[in-house]
């Protein structure tokens, strides 16, 4: 059976890591990035079946380096990773496929990754709780089927 492909990026060391470690045990990790840029230039290389992003990174933050893959012509679904759960209207608004708090990755990173390989929209339990609270039932597709995974 085909193990998905996954980029990680994080500029913070011991969290790229830690994701890098919990993701491969269920996915084939191809690469990782400390950068924005760094970012762009793996997935271009390795061209990977999901992208697990920090959302704020030095030279190009997660949305913009979602941006710039995009007008390259790949369209590599993104899992946005933060501990600002106040993020979650920019990061899916822009295109984003998912967005994991950081305080849920160990329950939920990998649900997302598998939702947006099916491109569906996944929020994690503390996005919900504290990043979308303004938004009716549809702010965007998939929102009920999120919601009824939590």
């Amino acid at each position: 059976m085909h193990k998905l492909r996954i980029l990680v990026a994080d500029d913070h060391g011991d969290v790229r890591w830690a994701i890098i470690r919990f993701l491969s045990e269920e996915f084939d990790v191809v690469g990782s990035a400390a950068d924005g840029r760094s970012l762009v230039d793996a997935a271009i290389t390795l061209v990977p079946d999901v992208i697990v992003s920090d959302v704020s990174m030095p030279l190009l933050n997660g949305p913009e380096a979602m941006d710039e893959l995009r007008a390259t012509g790949l369209d590599i679904p993104f899992v946005f990773v933060s501990a600002d759960a106040t993020r979650v209207e920019e990061c899916i608004e822009a295109g984003g496929m998912g967005f994991v708090q950081k305080t849920d990755i160990g329950h939920e990173l990998t649900r997302a990754v598998g939702a947006a390989n099916r491109r569906e929209v996944y929020l994690s339990r503390g996005a919900l709780g504290t990043g979308c609270g303004n938004y009716a039932p549809n702010w965007y597709p998939g929102f009920r089927k999120a919601i009824s995974a939590v």
